[in-house]
């Protein structure tokens, strides 16, 4: 059965490089199709460019300089864009840092989830299908049986501390739960990670890890057990 236009989009969304001749296919069905491909892919490379503009050596001494000048003598003209130049480049690109540019494993959770994880959580609409959710993870030596994979309502890749992983959100009787799988990553197991009324608990799984993160009121202990058995790591594609 050809994916319908719908289950493209999500693919495109996930892993707007997708080459598989199914994807393949439906890009070449129709206009709409190559659309949203092209869109995706140009995305893409928007955020690889922004991903390359590099700070000048000087600038954050400059900014300590004036910054540590009386009031009077500060020259506020050069301060303001500096500062300016600094929020773009944040912006451009504040959860896609490049690996090992994290001081910290949770200083990477609070990071990637404070860029993106509620926003992900506001714009889903409707489910997955099954083999998406195999597709994206078998390009991460990975798989989700049940009962994870009943549940799992969006996936995409993100970056990590050490490569690429998976962003996932996972729908339970408290409310969605997002869980960051981290295939070359390994922590604290158990480690409890608290910021803005939410809170995350690092798993490390047969290879590599996850953490686990739902709101303070959630009780994210409960899905720790799903996540060991469910979610498969370490496969590698014969």
């Amino acid at each position: 059965m050809s994916m319908n236009f719908s289950e493209f989009k999500k693919l495109m969304g996930a892993d707007p490089r997708n080459r598989d001749a199914e994807t393949l296919r439906a890009r070449d069905s129709a206009p709409e199709f190559e659309a949203v491909a092209a869109e995706a892919e140009a995305f893409e490379q928007r955020l690889e460019h922004a991903l390359h503009i590099q700070v000048p050596d000087e600038l954050l001494d400059r900014i300590k300089v004036i910054s540590q000048q009386p009031v009077r003598q500060r020259n506020w003209i050069p301060l303001a864009l500096a500062a300016s130049f600094l929020v773009f480049v944040g912006a451009a690109g504040l959860v896609w840092k490049q690996s090992h540019q994290w001081d910290s494993v949770e200083a990477y959770v609070v990071d990637h989830y404070s860029h993106d994880g509620s926003r992900v959580i506001d714009q889903i609409k409707g489910g997955i299908t099954q083999q998406a959710i195999s597709k994206i993870l078998a390009r991460l030596d990975a798989s989700a049986d049940h009962p994870l994979s009943d549940h799992i309502r969006f996936i995409k890749f993100c970056p990590t501390p050490d490569g690429r992983g998976a962003h996932i959100v996972v729908s339970t009787e408290q409310g969605p739960v997002t869980v960051i799988y981290m295939p070359n990553t390994q922590v604290a197991d158990g480690e409890t990670v608290r910021f803005d009324r939410m809170h995350a608990l690092l798993v490390n799984l047969e290879h590599g890890s996850a953490a686990i993160i739902g709101e303070q009121e959630q009780n994210i202990e409960n899905m720790v057990v799903m996540v060991r058995n469910s979610l498969k790591t370490g496969l590698v594609d014969t």
